[in-house]
Order: structure tokens, then C-alpha cells, then sequence
């Protein structure tokens, strides 16, 4: 199945530079890529990787332009720096004969203003040249002929002057990550030789072939299971020596890896020299985001080669790389590395070690969640950080039965020989407490206790202290006190910036979002939003929930403002990232994409969105405290359309409340007076008359009380 790369074609032929390198492991097309762009239009030698000399290859090329088979390297390139003359260039490239000598005197050698140019193709060249033949292509590529191109595939950068060429501007490389299929072109696989596929299998063999053709193609269900391996042993294994060989087997095992790791793993083996002429001979190690001189062997490529190593060696592999990873600080892998070497004991002892803010960061929450099914209840309630790391996860995860089951576990503890370190337990244990009462709709007891938690929690604790701010600014906006609000979340995003904490500015910058979109300040809420996705997007190899969190608010914006279309795709995107994500927030998702469907006339979809989001909650185990009421008001919403559809029409979803005007909305609701909103909200009591005479047209509605009834049928008031 040829899969057309026209963009890559395109890339090829603007960057017309002297050498056009494509440098991949096999299986990226290198070849494929080659004979699309060029359509026949070089002189082409195949080498397959196998060793050359000098005068082999030179010999071969001299062929191949209808020279003398016993051409010497020196006279071939001569013949190569005169620029070709376009009847000369036409003969060549369709295999006629050409004689040097009288080639040199003729007419023909003249330049020519016209098109010449001569394209030489040499692919898979092999790993190891000898350096006479380094320097003869040191010379070729040197020469100052400008209709003169040359294009290699290999598996392994070159041994040449490639530095020189990158400065002349004369140098144009793709690599592995370039070559890789990009999403729409791995459907187009997917479609033509599986289209039966659902989505759960294509999005988990995108992660773990990473877009690697190859890879994709062997690792179909219709594959036999062993045609991938095969391959890797053929393509692979076989050109690797046995050190290489024992290494990556070996690496197929680590989350991840680098050149000290390797030295130590296998100590007096030159491990690490062996881990590096792995990385030049692309041998699938990628490189980790945001973790410099770390890889990871492609997933796809390490299930393949897992069996090559099992037993008592694999086991003390595991557990030397256990206590090693823990060391460099990769606290988490020694973790997994324990479980895998089934030794709970020691991962429980390993996990004490992480940092709370821990649990922020990447897929962080579900390795979690997932160490909890696999570690004894009675390790993981072995001591109190263990106790509030597992009740944090709980919480975040929005399974609150289980939460509190383990924040009662705390006080097993109590009381503390030290009365400081009881106080610490004690509010550490309220902030949670705080945040579980908020999260079952109880602000005022959320509210009694994050309070009380923040009169004794200190500096050490500050990502309790962040947790209860966060709380409260919840709650602040809830009761439309944006005041409060507004100095909480800044109180919030300080303590994250002074801590280092990326993942916490993102959270708080999110609520922040949502508080602008209250103030009705869209424009500042659409900017601070990108400048998050900014700087959470990039080459990310795995998905990153943070990320999908902040995808759906800014499908919720986009849709606020009337975008439906961008909202649809922004939520998809955001669900590309949470793939398997068993949090509360992705609830907003489905929300969001039931929401486009209604303003899209479309209720059927609307109430098969909610039925999905229902089903995601219960496989994540979620509580339905945390999911009941919004998906509730969304079908009383849908309810509300059908049945104004089926009377005087259906209102202009562009004139839908805007943030501030719910926000006037909810305070006339609660009884307060037109002074009283303006005082609460800053405004004056005109723009309040204002908001409200805008209100009752949206909802068609003629008074105060008919828009407040019209609104909670909506699902706009609770």
C-alpha cells in the first residue's frame, strides 16, 4: 500500500541544495519518498546497505552514466564538475552511453542556461564506509558544479563534512520524526488495509508505532503476530553486533534510558559507547520531551523484542535499573521497575520519595492510579505521605467514596509525639477534607475547612495551601463574589511561580480563565489561554491530559463566541490528549461537544454525547457526585430546544447570555436588588438595567422572574 507524501515531495523541491539526506531506520519510506518525488528523473544506485569500496561504487556509478566501467575515481568526478548540457543530462538520465574523452571535447560540455540538472541518487548506503571511499564523496559533494544534486537514504549519518554543507546552506536532512506518517496519512493506512479498525485500536497503535510506516502496517490485526518481529530481525538485529544486540534487548525492558544508565547496567561492558553507536544507528531510540539525553526505545519495537529476555537475568536487570533510576532522580520509573520486578515492598518505599506536585505533571495521575491496583492496601496505608498521596489521587480522579476511606486512614497516626508535625497532619488532613466536601457540592463545609487548614498549614505544605486557594476561588465564583475571587487565584499563581511549578500555574491559570469569562473580559481570557497552549503544545510523543483540560476551555470559548465549528475541533484535539484519562474534567469534553451539537440542530448527537460522558464516568469509576447535576442541566437544556422547536422556533444561539450577563443574572436570582448586583459586580446601575433588559430579549422573556425560570430551565441556573 503506497501512502502519498506530497507534502514532503513539496519540501524536496524547494530546498533544491546539494545534498538531500534522509536519514531513518528502516520502514520510513525513505525509498518510496525518493521515487515519488523524482519519478525516474536520476541516475539511481541501489547499495542495500552492503559494504563498498572506492572502486566498486565508483565503478557502478561510472556504469550507470554510460562511462567506462574502469573509470577512475578522480576522472569520474572531473566528468561530474562541468555542468551538462539538457540533451546530455536527457541521455543520461535514460541510460545512453557517452564517451568520456570525446564527451570533454565536444560542444555538449558547454553549460547551458537551461535545466540540467543531474540528480545521483545513492540509497541505503551502509553504515561503515572505508575513509577513501568518506573522501571521494567529501570531493563530490565539493564540486562547483550547480546542476550537480545528490540524494541519499541511509540508516546512519555519513561520515562526511555535513557541518561545511549546513553552513553553505547545501545540506537539506529528514529524519525519523519528519519521515513519520502524520495523522491524516496514518488514517489513510488505516483506512485502505483495516478500515474495521475502531478508534481505541487506532489511537493506541498511533502511540506506539509513532507513526513509523512499517510499524503500523506489521502491527495490524490482520498481521500475523510475528511478521514484526521478523522484520526487526532481519532490518535490525541482524546488522548489530552482539554487544548492540544485548543492549537493546535489554532496553526494551526501561521506560527510559541513556548513555550512563547503559554504563552502569552493564558494568565493564563499554555500555555506554554501545548505548551511543545504538542512537547513530538509528536503532528506534527516540528522544523523551522536555528530558535532554533521555530515550526510550519506540513502543511498538520494545513489545516486539521483550521475549528476548525474561527469567532471573531480566529480573536483576529490573531491579539494578530500579535502584539506579531512583538515584538519578527518576523516582517514578524505579517505581514501575519495582512492580514489573514484583517487588511491591520496595516500589511502596520508592514512592515516598515523590514529590507531591508529582501527581500534576504528564499521565502522572493514572500511573498512579494504576500503582493502586497493583501495591497491598496495607503498603499504601503505611505512612501518612502515602496516605495523602493516594487521597490526593482519589480526589483528582473523583472516586470520593475511596478518598475519604483513605483520608480516614490518617488517623491512625493521631496523635503525633510532636505537637508541630500533629498540626501539620491535622490541616494537611482538613485541606483535603476542604476539597473533598467541594467536590460533593458542599461549599459551606469546603469552605470551614480549607479555612481553618490555611490557619495552620506552612511553607512546606504549599501545595495544600495552593489546593484551598484554588477551593475557595471556586467557591467565590460560584456566589459571584469575583473580588475574592480574583485575589485567591493571584494568591495561587504567585505561590506556583515561586515553587517552579508549572503544572500548578497551568491549573490555576485555568480558573483564572474562567473568572475572566465571568468578568466578561473575553479578549484577556483568549490570550492568556493561548499562552498556555503554546507553551504545553509541541512534539509531544504521548498525550498529555493537562493539555486536553485546556483544549475544552478553549472549545467553550470559541463556542461562547459563536465558533462552531473550531469548538468541534478544538474538543477533539483536547480528547486526542486524554485518550484513556479517567479524571472528572473530561466531562467538560463531552459537555462541550453536546452543546455544538445542540446549537447544530442535532439533539440525537446532543443526547448521545451525554449518554458517552456517563459511560466514561462509570469506567473511570468516578463519583456521581461529580458528573450527575451538569449532565443533568445539559438534558434539561436539550429538552428545553425540542420543545421550543416545536412551538415558535428556536432563538439565535449567537445571542446566548454572554458570561457577564449570567453572572448579573445569578445575582438577580438570589433576591438582590439592581444597586446591590452593580455594587457587587463594580458596574453601575444602568449597565445592570442594561444586562437585564438584554437577558429577558435573549430568553424571550418579559420578566425578571419568567427570565430566571426560562434560565434554570436551560440549565443556566442551577
Amino acid at each position: 500500500m503506497f501512502v502519498p507524501r506530497p507534502h514532503l515531495c513539496d519540501v524536496l523541491e524547494r530546498e533544491q541544495c546539494r545534498l538531500q539526506l534522509l536519514c531513518a531506520p528502516a520502514g520510513y519510506g525513505k525509498t518510496a519518498l525518493l521515487r515519488e518525488y523524482l519519478q525516474g528523473g536520476a541516475i539511481w544506485l541501489s547499495l542495500a546497505g552492503l559494504p563498498q569500496t572506492l572502486d566498486g561504487l565508483s565503478g557502478r556509478l561510472a556504469c550507470a552514466l554510460g562511462l567506462a566501467a574502469d573509470s577512475e575515481p578522480d576522472a569520474l568526478l572531473t566528468f561530474l564538475q562541468t555542468d551538462l548540457s539538457p540533451s546530455l543530462a536527457s541521455q543520461l538520465l535514460q541510460g545512453g552511453a557517452v564517451n568520456c574523452r570525446s564527451w570533454l571535447a565536444s560542444e555538449e560540455a558547454r553549460p547551458s542556461n537551461e535545466d540540467s540538472t543531474l540528480r545521483l541518487v545513492f540509497d541505503d548506503l551502509p553504515a561503515q564506509m572505508p575513509t577513501d571511499l568518506n573522501h571521494w564523496f567529501d570531493q563530490l559533494l565539493a564540486l562547483h558544479n550547480p546542476n550537480l544534486q545528490i540524494l541519499v537514504t541511509c540508516r546512519q549519518r555519513p561520515d562526511w563534512n555535513l557541518p561545511r554543507l549546513l553552513l553553505d546552506g547545501q545540506l537539506l536532512e529528514l529524519n525519523a520524526r519528519q519521515l513519520a506518517l502524520q495523522p491524516d496519512e496514518f488514517e489513510s493506512l488505516i483506512n485502505a488495509l483495516a478500515p474495521d479498525t475502531d478508534t481505541a485500536a487506532r489511537e493506541q497503535l498511533w502511540h506506539a508505532t509513532g507513526g513509523w510506516c512499517a510499524g503500523v502496517r506489521l502491527s495490524l490485526p490482520l498481521a500475523r503476530p510475528s511478521l514484526l518481529g521478523q522484520f526487526l530481525q532481519r532490518e535490525l538485529l541482524s546488522r548489530l553486533s552482539e554487544a548492540q544486540r544485548e543492549v537493546l534487548c535489554g532496553l526494551a525492558h526501561l521506560s527510559k534510558a541513556n548513555a550512563d544508565l547503559c554504563e552502569q547496567l552493564w558494568e565493564g561492558q563499554q555500555a555506554g559507547r554501545v548505548f551511543h553507536s545504538l542512537l547513530e544507528s538509528q536503532a528506534f531510540l527516540v528522544p523523551i520531551d522536555r528530558q535532554p539525553g533521555w530515550f526510550r526505545l519506540l513502543p511498538a519495537v520494545a513489545q516486539a523484542l521483550k521475549d528476548t529476555l525474561s527469567g532471573a537475568p531480566l529480573n536483576r536487570l529490573r531491579l539494578r535499573a530500579c535502584q539506579l533510576l531512583s538515584l538519578l532522580g527518576h523516582v517514578d520509573d524505579a517505581v514501575e521497575q519495582a512492580l514489573c520486578a514484583d517487588q511491591p515492598e520496595v516500589a511502596a518505599n520508592y514512592m515516598e520519595r515523590l514529590w507531591l506536585s508529582w501527581i500534576l505533571g504528564e499521565r502522572h495521575l493514572d500511573k498512579l492510579m494504576d500503582w493502586r491496583e497493583r501495591i497491598e492496601p496495607q503498603l499504601l496505608q503505611s505512612s501518612p505521605r502515602l496516605i495523602y498521596l493516594s487521597a490526593k489521587a482519589l480526589l483528582f480522579s473523583g472516586r470520593l467514596d475511596e478518598a475519604q476511606a483513605c483520608l480516614a486512614c490518617l488517623g491512625h497516626f493521631l496523635p503525633l509525639a510532636d505537637p508541630q508535625r500533629n498540626r501539620r497532619l491535622l490541616a494537611n488532613w482538613q485541606g483535603l477534607f476542604g476539597t473533598l466536601q467541594a467536590l460533593r457540592g458542599n461549599p459551606a463545609q469546603a469552605s470551614l475547612h480549607c479555612r481553618a487548614a490555611l490557619q495552620a498549614l506552612g511553607s512546606e505544605d504549599w501545595l495544600s495551601v495552593l489546593l484551598c486557594h484554588c477551593i475557595l476561588a471556586r467557591i467565590a465564583m460560584q456566589s459571584v463574589d469575583l473580588a475574592e475571587a480574583q485575589a485567591l487565584l493571584q494568591q495561587s499563581l504567585e505561590l506556583a511561580r515561586r515553587q517552579g511549578s508549572h503544572e500548578s500555574e497551568v491549573l490555576v491559570n485555568a480558573d483564572r480563565v474562567r473568572l475572566m469569562l465571568l468578568q466578561g473580559d473575553t479578549v484577556q481570557a483568549q490570550s492568556l489561554l493561548r499562552t498556555e497552549l503554546a507553551r504545553l503544545s509541541g512534539n509531544r510523543a504521548q498525550p498529555y491530559p493537562l493539555l486536553g483540560r485546556l483544549l475544552f476551555l478553549h472549545g467553550e470559548v470559541l463556542l461562547q463566541q459563536g465558533h462552531l465549528r473550531e469548538a468541534e475541533q478544538t474538543a477533539q484535539a483536547g480528547f486526542a490528549q486524554v485518550r484513556d484519562c479517567c479524571a472528572p474534567f473530561v466531562l467538560d469534553g463531552y459537555l462541550l461537544l453536546s452543546e455544538i451539537a445542540l446549537r447544530n440542530q442535532e439533539p440525537q448527537t446532543a443526547h448521545l454525547m451525554l449518554y458517552e460522558a456517563e459511560r466514561r464516568m462509570h469506567w473511570g469509576k468516578i463519583d456521581r457526585a461529580c458528573y450527575q447535576a451538569p449532565i443533568a442541566a445539559q438534558k434539561a437544556r436539550i429538552v428545553q430546544r425540542e420543545q421550543w422547536v416545536q412551538s415558535a422556533g428556536v432563538p439565535d444561539y449567537q445571542d446566548d447570555l454572554t458570561p457577564r450577563e449570567v453572572s448579573v443574572l445569578k445575582l438577580l436570582a438570589e433576591g438582590m436588588s439592581v444597586r446591590e448586583v452593580g455594587n457587587r459586580l463594580c458596574i453601575s446601575e444602568n449597565t445592570v438595567k442594561t444586562h437585564a433588559k438584554n437577558i429577558n430579549v435573549k430568553l424571550g422573556a418579559c420578566r425578571r422572574t419568567q427570565a430566571i425560570s426560562c434560565a434554570k430551565a436551560m440549565g443556566i441556573l442551577a
